[in-house]
């Protein structure tokens, strides 16, 4: 069976995962025979918002991993307990929990640093040739990590869906950026990284669903055509 771990920041899209893109990548994911892992940092979260009010509390902590376990009913293992061996890919859900429990890049922007295991974890699967998939805001996290990779490494190619200012932060990166309607992918075969809008431009699940759910099956069908070569 197929592992596609699916890193997640939280629970609510101000302060944690966008929960339908959540629910979305796991259904995909299930219809596409894989069988997911959910995974996220086991550390507070840099902000909590009430999703009620829309406003900041200061009055509370919340923890990213026991958070994100009420999106998968509790089914899930610190990022620090789990490294590439253990995946045959990843995918990276949005929500403005990726740019601030993930990394910093909600208060930092391209001077953002990535969260130790999930650098880590992103680093070994790309240095194994195993898939990466990011949504939303998520390609970020991705091209925070790997932007000090060995200089023979290529460069990614990402998108967030259209121009804007996070397109622009992407090319200060060092990343090849495309734009993409709401309903397309962007595949970086050399790399082996898939990415796609998702709710960067969706207003509805409908709207993000067919990206998510190309995004998901071209990722597993990534892993199936490595698996076939070796065993080829």
């Amino acid at each position: 069976m197929i592992k596609v771990g699916v890193m997640l920041s939280g629970c609510g899209v101000e302060d944690g995962s966008e929960i339908y893109e959540s629910v979305l990548t796991l259904l995909a994911l299930e219809k596409a025979g894989a069988t997911a892992i959910a995974t996220a940092p086991d550390i507070e979260q840099a902000q909590i918002v009430n999703h009620y009010t829309g406003q900041e509390t200061r009055m509370e902590t919340r923890h990213v991993l026991s958070e994100a376990a009420r999106i998968v009913r509790g089914k899930i293992v610190a990022a620090s307990e789990i490294s590439a061996h253990d995946l045959d890919a990843l995918i990276l859900v949005g929500g403005y929990g990726a740019a601030k429990n993930l990394c910093t890049y909600a208060a930092d922007g391209v001077a953002a640093t990535v969260n130790p295991d999930v650098e880590r974890l992103i680093i070994e699967l790309n240095a194994l040739g195993k898939p990466i998939g990011a949504m939303c805001i998520a390609p970020v996290v991705v091209a925070l990590a790997l932007r000090n990779r060995k200089n023979n490494a290529l460069v990614p190619t990402l998108t967030v869906g259209e121009a804007g200012d996070v397109a622009t932060h992407l090319q200060r990166l060092g990343v090849k950026y495309i734009s993409t309607g709401l309903d397309q992918i962007c595949i970086d075969e050399h790399n082996k990284i898939v990415s796609t809008a998702a709710f960067m431009m969706a207003e509805t699940p409908a709207q993000a669903e067919t990206g998510i759910t190309k995004l998901v099956e071209h990722v597993v069908g990534m892993v199936r055509e490595t698996n076939a070569t070796y065993q080829g």
